[in-house]
């Protein structure tokens, strides 16, 4: 009600007694083409709200559709319609495996063909992908035959599965059985292996990202008490680094096993496009006049509206506090939720609120 000095004394009425310190709502009735109908429909419905821009435009729905080609794609999953930023985004190959099982039967499902090989992520090569020892989404095979290779395992303990390596996928583990049945292999115990602890032991650490530690067993006190061998466990880790080295220069080695890796680590790991997020069309209503929001704050409250989970990774001064309020306010209105809660640091808990 009123306006305070920094000394907590009157200096004047609050703007509520001079001017409007609340933005009128403009309801919008009608608009004349579909690019400004999917805008009132995404500002006030946070959504492609097609019988909503029928209304808007006097247009039937199928002429709507036509006039947005492009702007707008139909989800063959949810059968809803979404923009572009939000379809042609996210795990873009899986899409596109939808979209071709479905164009198969259905032909207005091929423009999403199109579109979704367009953005396609630029696939990578073996020389751009690193591969860690131990990685789980190598195939256990791969694995095995690097240990073959490397140490040159004895085919008859490979073929009678008195080696073997297997992987749980419950626990993510990894685990060698027979680890000391190649006991006679100067590869497993001297040149990749120490005489405390062979290859086969320190390639499984090596697979469950574990460094190699040898201990010796003393009495004190009448009692067994293990403590660290320094000296062996510096042998074993020069050993493991030596696997490790290893295997960086065996996995893309052969032609047909890089391009298997290469193909799956792309469809794995390289399948999403972030989405970008265009607030451009948001109104704000009932916001104060004395404030307008920047385009990168209105694209940030839309990320918020549209994306769910939002970091705003904004510098100090860029405007964090009132995209977070707009955001809220928004969502409020727009039935997206129904309280917000906001947890700040108690020095600022006055200045929020």
């Amino acid at each position: 009600m009123e306006k305070l000095d920094d000394e907590g004394n009157f200096k004047g009425k609050a703007d509520m007694f001079s001017k409007r310190t609340i933005k009128k709502a403009e309801v919008v009735t009608s608009v004349d083409t579909a690019s400004e109908a999917l805008a009132v429909s995404l500002g006030e419905k946070a959504k492609v709200d097609l019988p909503y821009m029928e209304e808007l435009t006097g247009k039937d729905i199928d002429t709507l559709i036509e006039d947005l080609g492009g702007v707008i794609y139909k989800n063959p999953l949810t059968d809803e319609w979404e923009t572009a930023d939000e379809y042609l985004s996210g795990n873009i190959r899986e899409k596109l495996k939808i979209a071709s099982t479905y164009a198969e039967n259905h032909p207005e499902y091929v423009v999403n063909v199109q579109a979704l090989k367009q953005v396609q992520p630029k696939e990578l090569d073996a020389s751009e992908i690193e591969v860690r020892i131990g990685a789980t989404w190598i195939d256990v095979q791969y694995i095995e035959d690097f240990m073959s290779d490397t140490f040159e395992t004895p085919a008859h303990l490979l073929n009678r599965d008195i080696i073997e390596v297997r992987f749980s996928n419950i626990t993510g583990e990894w685990n060698i059985q027979g680890k000391n049945a190649d006991w006679g292999n100067s590869l497993v115990n001297m040149t990749y292996g120490t005489s405390r602890v062979n290859a086969y032991k320190i390639l499984e650490d090596s697979l469950n990202l574990k460094d190699t530690r040898v201990y010796d067993t003393i009495e004190e006190d009448g009692k067994e008490k293990r403590v660290l061998n320094k000296k062996e466990t510096t042998i074993a880790s020069q050993k493991q680094e030596s696997i490790r080295e290893a295997f960086k220069d065996w996995i893309f080695r052969d032609q047909e096993r890089r391009q298997t890796l290469v193909a799956k680590y792309n469809e794995l790991f390289n399948s999403t496009r972030p989405r970008e997020y265009d607030g451009s069309h948001l109104k704000f209503p009932g916001m104060t006049p004395d404030i307008e929001l920047k385009p990168h704050q209105k694209n940030a409250v839309a990320h918020i509206l549209y994306g769910h989970n939002t970091l705003l990774a904004h510098c100090v001064g860029a405007g964090k506090t009132f995209e977070m309020t707009a955001a809220a306010m928004e969502s409020k209105r727009l039935g997206l939720c129904q309280k917000s809660l906001f947890v700040v640091p108690n020095h600022l808990t006055e200045q929020w609120a």
